[in-house]
């Protein structure tokens, strides 16, 4: 019989890096694709502009789920919403795998992104279950497990599309699916909802939330301003990379993502500290880096040029 969670009596530590790992390796199905899109646009013999809108819908296909399955945590089982987001998304990634229409590809991975919410699933519970004083690093190794999927996925989908194919890369997904779900099935305890009443007047409470606390408009704003200048480049990688001078493969592409992995990783470590330097100098920070990375780039672009 599983462990019955209370709230801030903390979490068994091999349940809380189990769910890391599912963590990781639910919110790669996002990114699978986006090493893989020039091998997707010369297989189905589409533009470069129709191949990104794989990536595109599959993001679009995410904040939908964030926006109306996510809330459904206070409302409806987790471990349910769990569950079932798994047996859709092993359903849309095989259609993927199997599909030989750009539309029915658009349609899967639109799934694939509303059910890759999964994640955004196991980091209220740490956050809820943790005792204080590990509240923050709990919540950051789940984060832990999130980045590393987000940026592994992209080495794994690489490889695999250079050796086996791009579809067989959603095969492969599909398979990881139903193996988290036997795990979550047995691992994940019923966690009881906290919202009485009705899905519409959940959906109202999010904008009472803003009303109460106006500053999360303002870290939502910047968190998704961070996110699509992240996307701006790794959607667009794969057709760049294949040019002049790189002439690089799915598998190169891919492999880029290791630059990521180590940053990915410190999250754990760094929330540890979030309390002590506190949220704002850590935005700060985060928004330097972002100013120094693009500089750089733009820069090494004109260099190559000349």
């Amino acid at each position: 019989m599983k462990e019955k969670l209370r709230p801030s009596q903390g979490i068994p530590s091999k349940m809380l890096w189990t769910l890391a790992i599912v963590a990781g390796v639910s919110v790669a199905n996002l990114y699978y694709n986006q090493p893989l899109l020039n091998m997707i646009r010369m297989d189905l013999g589409v533009t470069e502009f129709k191949a990104n809108l794989i990536s595109m819908v599959t993001q679009i296909g995410y904040a939908l789920g964030l926006f109306f399955l996510v809330p459904l945590g206070d409302l409806v089982k987790r471990k349910r919403i769990v569950l079932i987001n798994f047996c859709i998304l092993i359903l849309s990634l095989v259609t993927i795998g199997l599909a030989k229409s750009f539309s029915v590809i658009l349609f899967a991975s639109l799934l694939t992104g509303i059910c890759s919410i999964v994640p955004q699933i196991f980091v209220p519970i740490a956050a809820q279950y943790s005792t204080p004083k590990n509240k923050g690093r709990n919540v950051g190794i789940i984060i832990s497990g999130l980045l590393t999927g987000i940026l592994a996925s992209r080495v794994l989908s690489g490889i695999v599309g250079e050796y086996f194919g791009w579809r067989a890369m959603f095969f492969i997904a599909a398979i990881l699916m139903f193996i988290s779900a036997l795990v979550v099935l047995f691992v994940l305890p019923e966690i009881d909802p906290t919202f009485k009443g009705s899905y519409k007047g959940l959906m109202k409470s999010l904008f009472s939330l803003i009303v109460a606390y106006p500053r999360l408009l303002i870290y939502s704003s910047r968190a998704a301003l961070a996110f699509g200048s992240f996307l701006a480049m790794w959607s667009t990688l794969a057709f760049k990379m294949k040019l002049a001078p790189f002439h690089a493969g799915s598998d190169i592409v891919g492999m880029l993502g290791l630059c990521g992995v180590a940053g990915a990783l410190t999250a754990s470590f760094i929330g540890k500290y979030v309390k002590t330097v506190g949220v704002r100098n850590f935005n700060v920070a985060g928004c330097l880096l972002f100013f120094v990375a693009w500089s750089t780039l733009i820069i090494g672009e004109k260099v190559m040029q000349d």
